[in-house]
């Protein structure tokens, strides 16, 4: 093979012995056209939405053996069995390219390999090598003693505004794991444990929202973080949303994943009327949570088992949890107070809070715009990372 030419495979992603999953120059990447296909060559169930969700993010694997990202990507073909797909289609692929999307093209009529409805195949520009030893982001960890607790938290990477993620009450901050290493490359990305969670302490038996916000600006201030993009997950949400209430310049842009952070209105009542309040404890089968959706646990049990274990990580006590996150609450003429950009990203099967009502709450905020990810539950930023975390980067580098 000439210089300047590669070919690469990556493992555990089904492919045929006859082509390579990307051909590669100096410069860009072409992806071969990929299926909605699991680890075991079969095509993913359920439609053209849950295809779509997967060959995007078997594509997602591609690049990043590739040394490319979503945000690399110049051209996409998308080849539909079906052009009557072409509604629900988009609406899958909307959650890896939320703004600025790339140029595409839709071809219709297309018979496909294995009956698939549908197949994506793409060029994306290559990111120069990074030194070996420039390679791996640094980390550092530490407590913040505040209001007579010690707080954990972790510093990953360096530069750029810095990325801020507050878990939900089914984890603590080992839960992103599928985000530090992403979001790292290019900028600080702090992770916490709220009290009675992972390492933090909870001698007092206060954890919930009306500490949160207040120890959530405590570790910042201890960071000297002046200003950040903030993450809210569930749970996290109303810590975010109260320490912006608090402190409005904190945050550049916000972003809201499954949560209401507090939020009340008839409208957002009316949503959650669509869903249902479970406490977020561990099912009686392996992988089963209320804050994951049951595909997953059959999807991938490895990484269920995972939420499973990280959800039992501390003292905090989930049925003693939820009831003081409903006990702190926000009328709709707060919203005012959230005047930076928020992105609301939903799971399109989240039980806990559903779609509509996550839209309610995006009416309420001054600038707010709204993500679902398809087949997710609760936690999408667990479920489907690849879809989450290009969503989120397109809303923070906008």
């Amino acid at each position: 093979m000439r210089e300047g030419v590669d070919r690469i495979v990556v493992d555990g992603l089904a492919r045929l012995p006859q082509f390579a999953h990307a051909g590669l120059s100096d410069e860009l990447a072409f992806v071969s056209g990929t299926l909605g296909t699991s680890p075991d060559g079969a095509v993913v169930e359920g439609g053209v939405e849950p295809e779509t969700t997967q060959a995007l993010t078997n594509v997602g694997r591609i690049l990043e053996a590739a040394g490319s990202t979503w945000a690399d990507v110049l051209k996409v073909s998308a080849y539909l069995a079906d052009m009557g797909d072409f509604a629900a289609m988009n609406r899958a692929y909307a959650g890896f390219f939320p703004e600025r999307p790339p140029a595409r093209i839709t071809i219709g009529g297309v018979q496909l390999a294995l009956g698939a409805r549908v197949e994506f195949e793409c060029v994306a520009l290559r990111r120069a090598t990074e030194p070996e030893e420039a390679a791996l982001p640094a980390r550092r960890t530490g407590f913040v003693e505040h209001d007579g607790e010690k707080l954990y938290y972790e510093v990953i990477g360096e530069g750029g505004v810095p990325l801020v993620l507050s878990h939900g009450a089914g984890g603590n901050h080992a839960v992103w794991f599928q985000q530090v290493a992403t979001f790292a490359k290019d900028r600080t990305v702090v992770t916490w444990d709220h009290r009675g969670y992972g390492r933090s302490s909870d001698h007092a038996n206060r954890s919930g929202p009306e500490v949160a916000a207040g120890d959530l600006l405590a570790i910042l201030d201890h960071l000297g973080i002046a200003q950040a993009d903030l993450v809210g997950q569930s749970m996290g949400g109303w810590s975010v949303v109260g320490a912006v209430l608090q402190r409005p310049a904190i945050a550049r842009r916000v972003v809201l994943a499954d949560t209401l952070g507090g939020f009340v209105s008839d409208a957002i009542a009316a949503g959650l009327a669509q869903g249902r309040r479970a406490p977020l404890v561990a099912g009686d089968r392996l992988g089963l949570h209320p804050a994951i959706d049951p595909g997953f646990a059959r999807r991938s049990p490895e990484l269920a088992h995972l939420y499973q274990s990280l959800g039992r990580m501390g003292s905090a006590d989930p049925e003693v949890m939820l009831p003081r996150l409903w006990a702190v609450t926000h009328q709709p003429e707060e919203a005012a107070g959230l005047s930076m950009p928020v992105l609301c990203v939903v799971g399109d099967r989240d039980p806990l809070f559903p779609p509509r009502s996550i839209r309610a709450l995006a009416e309420l905020l001054p600038d707010a715009r709204v993500v679902e990810i398809p087949r997710a539950g609760h936690s999408p930023y667990f479920e489907f990372p690849d879809a989450w975390n290009s969503a989120v980067r397109w809303f923070l580098e906008d």
